[in-house]
């Protein structure tokens, strides 16, 4: 949700993603995907105006979205955590193949986690080599930034998905993914 714009097709995809019975943790998530009214041409472009505005500019951003703005002492890009996380990705074997992702931005450093999970159960063998890799991560990386980013982010937007939205990251990251 941090690398996809919340077009009309997005949301649908969610609402389909997130099924009826969800956990306590995505709860407030899926309730407040499940009020955006796909039909609201002006909803749709207040959605997309929040995402710009939070994310990508052309102002100043209210939160960030990568590691090395909130881990560098002058809060710049492309710092040492880009180059940290970007050499774990190539330890096993990933890459980012879209040239406006940077290695250290929330979702490319949540989806690095979703594939260490799903490492984790497609090869039984190597489980415990991919969950070092993810709890090291978790400790090293995300639990260093995340909660700041997501507060800033809850503290910038008046948009329920978007407040909805940095909880259930900030919560994730605090509760180790469990």
């Amino acid at each position: 949700m941090y690398l996809c714009k919340p077009t009309r097709e997005a949301i649908e995809n969610w609402k389909t993603l997130l099924p009826l019975d969800v956990s306590d943790l995505l709860s407030g998530l899926k309730d407040a995907i499940d009020v955006i009214d796909l039909n609201s041409g002006q909803e749709l472009e207040d959605l997309l105006w929040e995402y710009t505005r939070l994310f990508i500019g052309p102002y100043k951003l209210p939160c960030p979205p990568w590691e090395s703005v909130y881990t560098s002492p002058k809060r710049l890009m492309m710092q040492d955590a880009y180059d940290e996380v970007k050499n774990i990705y190539t330890k096993i074997g990933l890459t980012i193949n879209n040239p406006d992702i940077m290695s250290d931005h929330i979702g490319a450093e949540l989806n690095f986690m979703a594939v260490l999970f799903q490492k984790m159960d497609n090869e039984p063998e190597k489980r415990l080599y991919y969950m070092d890799i993810a709890k090291r991560f978790l400790e090293e990386h995300l639990i260093k930034w995340v909660p700041q980013f997501t507060m800033d982010m809850e503290k910038a937007t008046d948009s329920q998905f978007y407040k909805a939205l940095a909880q259930v990251t900030r919560n994730l990251v605090n509760n180790k993914f469990t």
